[in-house]
């Protein structure tokens, strides 16, 4: 082996057979342009690859530093890392908001507090049960409420589990919560949200982000899909030239129909459609249906989803005598056609 042979194809390197006839790849950065690296593999690159999250480490202590798919770093900024009222900046670190300017910029739209910008630039929201109706009392988060004796939080509860946990202060009666339930696992891959039907706190998976490596659901195999191949029907006929077989497989009509997946043909000289038990098969299928008689028709759609919209299979005519002359007295004869689908 010479050094010709190990050229990795990129200008920014140095190729050399070593010692053992071993490829080495010398990485010179000055031979790219201003503001780039030369990386062994990549050539001239922006930013260099990661291999562990300790590489991605930007020394911003609010951010969630991560290596992620294809070797590249990402860093999200994790706001209750940082000081009340603070907010997480990726280039600056915690940052203190601007503050307010005026009155008007504080205004909460609750009709019963009072919404002021203080000297330190900081809202204020204070309750005032004076702008409520006799008997009433100002909460800062719903305004105008009107409290019940109680003597534990059980005879508060609103069956609002997102709201937040209301509470009881026996010689004032039921108070609303303070704050809203807050869902926050900590995991910067998941969207957290609050689901009032089930009374649970949601964390869903963010398939924006390829880096998490969310799970997506498994194909149905059901639908409609259009078929090519080879061929997409198959027709054989007697030898005094009268059909006995005619498929059409052209599009096929997938359904799920009690436990069994059913496959419709676009046009079939019998009135059966191909059948498979769906669990556990799909993503994997094997539909067939059969026509007896003296030359018995054997017919099978097998094949893989690769996603919920497309397969990749075989489509498959066998013929079996029977009776020992029946398809001797036909052009019939086997076939095996490869076939793709894709959703209609």
């Amino acid at each position: 082996m010479n050094d010709f042979q190990c050229d990795d194809g990129f200008d920014c390197t140095i190729d050399a057979c070593g010692v053992g006839n071993v490829c080495v790849h010398d990485p010179v950065t000055e031979r790219c342009e201003a503001g780039r690296v030369c990386e062994v593999g990549r050539g001239c690159v922006t930013t260099t690859s990661c291999s562990s999250d300790a590489d991605c480490d930007d020394a911003i202590a609010c951010t969630s530093d991560r290596c992620g798919v294809g070797g590249v770093c990402t860093q999200t900024p994790i706001d209750e890392r940082c000081g009340m009222g603070e907010t997480c900046d990726r280039a600056m670190g915690c940052v203190a908001p601007a503050g307010c300017a005026s009155n008007a910029e504080c205004d909460d739209d609750v009709a019963c507090t009072n919404d002021t910008c203080g000297v330190d630039r900081v809202c204020r929201n204070t309750p005032l049960d004076e702008r409520c109706s006799t008997g009433e009392s100002c909460h800062p988060t719903v305004g105008c409420y009107v409290p019940m004796p109680c003597t534990t939080p059980a005879e508060c509860d609103d069956g609002n589990f997102c709201n937040g946990a209301e509470l009881c202060v026996p010689e004032f009666g039921c108070r609303p919560a303070d704050a809203p339930r807050v869902c926050d696992d900590s995991d910067a891959c998941t969207l957290d949200s609050c689901d009032a039907a089930t009374d649970m706190c949601v964390f869903a998976c963010d398939t924006a982000r390829t880096e998490c490596g969310c799970p997506t659901d498994p194909p149905t195999c059901a639908g409609s899909f259009r078929l090519t191949g080879s061929a997409t029907a198959y027709t054989c006929s007697s030898i005094l030239g009268s059909v006995v077989v005619n498929v059409d497989f052209s599009t096929i009509t997938m359904t799920n129909d009690g436990g069994v997946l059913n496959v419709r043909l676009a046009a079939q000289h019998f009135a059966s459609p191909l059948a498979d038990v769906v669990a556990p098969v799909c993503p994997n299928f094997e539909a067939t249906a059969m026509v007896l008689g003296g030359c018995d028709e054997h017919y099978s759609l097998r094949g893989t989803f690769s996603d919920a919209d497309n397969f990749s299979g075989t489509f498959s005519v066998m013929f079996v005598n029977t009776d020992g002359f029946s398809c001797s007295a036909t052009n019939c004869v086997n076939q095996n056609i490869s076939v793709t689908g894709r959703r209609m």
